[in-house]
């Protein structure tokens, strides 16, 4: 509900996108969107990584909550961790998050094992 709300105001939106990853395999990298609001009360989030089948194992956990703290901006982040047997190669992946009723996608970013 809101009352009174600017026009330009935003429930949910990306304060910044992630960024492509460059990992060797049996490293660990990190992969993050910091997302925020202009709500008035802290709200819970729930951010999902979305990779092509045969990451999952290494790329996670599937999904992470959090609370965004009213007004203010959290950072959701995931783990890439390719096994040392992974082969090189390069796959890509995004992070939906979604929070009282509303989805937001980052964009995809390369994710490159070496």
């Amino acid at each position: 509900m809101s009352v009174a709300a600017p026009a330009d105001a935003e429930l949910l939106r990306l304060i910044s996108d992630p960024e492509a990853v460059d990992v060797a395999a049996g490293a660990t990298a990190r992969l993050a969107v910091t997302v925020g609001t202009d709500a008035h009360a802290d709200l819970a989030v729930e951010a999902h990584l979305i990779s092509p089948w045969g990451t999952w194992e290494w790329m996670g956990p599937g999904a992470v909550g959090g609370e965004l703290p009213a007004r203010g901006t959290v950072e959701l982040g995931f783990d890439v961790a390719p096994p040392v047997w992974v082969e090189p190669g390069q796959w890509w992946a995004l992070i939906r998050v979604g929070c009282a009723d509303r989805l937001v996608y980052s964009p995809a970013v390369k994710v490159t094992v070496r």
